[in-house]
This record gives structure tokens, C-alpha cells and sequence, in this order.
């Protein structure tokens, strides 16, 4: 249980990641901001003590297991390169314009997907893992959705008609006309 907790809180230092950002375009300065980095070490040491404690599953769901969870991790490893920066999504700076490209363009939050795939391959792998993988899963969902409602418009450049423009979620289909309407 403690575990479980140490990663839901680990969220709360995500969205001290947002605020910060925010206040930042308010006060125009730039600088490093570690709460991100720090969130996501939190919640990958939540992961492993849970995992360490945990059984791990054997032969066919191990293997399935495996690759879901490294699916998921190359899907947000491609995700992650088509939005970097020059100077890291970290850091704090002025507002940067919106990315449009590749499947930023068919749909806002991809990466929820790969959270997912990676919460649930864990929790193939480790099945006692798998609520606590989904929770966080769930954490992970509706951080996005304060950072598409709240943190975004701020700090993102042009975010309000993207999101007008591009579905949360679910990717549109290919060759499908953006509702202007």
C-alpha cells in the first residue's frame, strides 16, 4: 500500500511540473524545471518496489508481458522525440508553439496509450502489479486532462484551436477534414 501511494503522489509533483511552467510564461523566465524528472523517478521506483514484492508470471504471459511493456515504451519514445524541444520539455521557457506533426496531428495525448501499454505489460509480467499499474494509468489520464484543459493553453502557443482541431484520444482517420464548426 505504501507503494501505491508513493506513486500516486508522485503525480502531485507532475502537476507541480505544470504549475511551474505556467508561472514561468506568466513572470517571462526561463530556467530548469525538475519536478517532471522528479515525478517520474518517483513513479518508476513506486513501480519497481511493487514489482520487486510481486510474483512474476511465467512462459506465455511472461513473453506477452514483455512485449506489451516494450511496445509501450518504444510508442512513447517515438512520441516523445517528434515533441522535443532544443532545450527539453523541462525546462521552463516562453511559449513554444504547438507540435502538429505525425500523430500529434490525428489526435492530442498519444502518450496516454503508451502509459498504458506499459502499465499493463508490467502488470502481465508482475500480476499482483496490475491494479496499482492500472491506477496509475488512470492518474496519468486525468493529469493529461488538466494538461489539455488547464496547463497547455497556457504555455503552448496556439493550443486552444489545436484542440478545436485535433481529437483528444482517439486519433481521427486519415484524410478526415478538421471540424471548423
Amino acid at each position: 500500500m505504501l507503494w501505491i501511494l508513493v506513486g500516486t503522489g508522485a503525480f502531485g509533483l507532475l502537476f507541480l511540473f505544470e504549475y511551474q511552467k505556467c508561472r514561468s510564461v506568466h513572470r517571462d523566465s526561463t530556467g530548469k524545471n525538475p519536478w517532471f524528472l522528479a515525478g517520474t523517478l518517483v513513479l518508476l521506483l513506486a513501480c519497481a518496489a511493487l514489482g520487486r514484492r510481486s510474483v512474476r508470471s511465467q512462459g506465455i504471459q511472461l513473453l506477452a508481458g514483455v512485449l506489451v511493456l516494450i511496445t509501450g515504451l518504444a510508442f512513447y519514445a517515438v512520441v516523445l522525440s517528434i515533441v522535443s524541444e532544443p532545450k527539453g520539455y523541462t525546462r521552463d521557457s516562453k511559449k513554444l508553439p504547438v507540435c502538429r506533426s505525425g500523430i500529434y496531428g490525428r489526435m492530442r495525448h498519444p502518450g496516454v496509450w503508451s502509459f498504458l501499454m506499459c502499465g499493463v505489460g508490467y502488470g502481465m509480467i508482475f500480476p499482483d502489479v496490475l491494479i496499482p499499474a492500472l491506477w496509475f494509468a488512470f492518474l496519468n489520464l486525468v493529469y493529461t486532462w488538466f494538461q489539455d484543459r488547464c496547463f497547455f493553453p497556457v504555455y503552448l502557443e496556439g493550443y486552444e484551436q489545436y484542440r478545436k482541431e485535433v481529437p483528444y484520444l482517439f486519433p481521427r482517420k486519415p484524410g478526415a477534414e478538421c471540424d471548423q464548426g
